[in-house]
């Protein structure tokens, strides 16, 4: 009887890159709340130039009286090969303040990419930067929409929406 490996080893790397994230949330967590920090963790669709459609979450941390905030996310795209695809970002973003009204927060700013694609029993990383800006709409359940162009390494622009929760009303 013939084992399937591909499946083996890509359910190990899931495995162990929601472990990573769920290690990292963890860690991060205290520490950004005791910095007098607004954290929003969130769910997000994407569509990837490259990388076809995906599913992903992030987790955003604003330092009080900033307009600049980190946002941290891991997304797993589908494409239409036989080819698995993660992305991890480390993003800086500034949130622009418009004058008479909290309820729409474009922001603009950019980071690092890391992508991960293997196929079979190989696999690359390929490291870029990010350029990115969005809007959000802030409250306590918060829906957003970005648009980022990954330059160098597996370039790509990726298209996401999702929605924040927690507290993003940055004022």
């Amino acid at each position: 009887m013939k084992i399937d490996t591909t499946v083996k080893i890509s359910n190990r790397a899931s495995a162990f890159y929601v472990a990573s994230l769920a290690t990292l949330l963890l860690l991060l967590g205290p520490s950004v709340q005791d910095a007098n920090a607004q954290v929003a963790l969130g769910v997000q669709g994407n569509w990837g130039s490259e990388a076809d459609l995906g599913v992903g979450a992030r987790l955003l941390t604003n330092l009080g009286g900033s307009n600049f905030e980190t946002v941290a996310s891991v997304d797993r795209f589908f494409p239409d090969n036989n080819l698995n695809w993660w992305d991890f970002n480390a993003n800086l973003f500034y949130h622009f303040h418009l004058a008479n009204t909290h309820t729409v927060l474009p922001y603009l700013g950019g980071g690092l990419n890391v992508a991960r694609l293997s196929s079979g029993n190989s696999a690359n990383n390929e490291a870029g930067l990010n350029l990115a800006g969005g809007i959000r709409f802030p409250g306590s359940i918060s829906p957003f929409v970005e648009v980022r162009a990954v330059v160098s390494g597996a370039e790509q622009i990726v298209i996401t929406g999702g929605l924040l929760f927690g507290r993003t009303g940055f004022h």
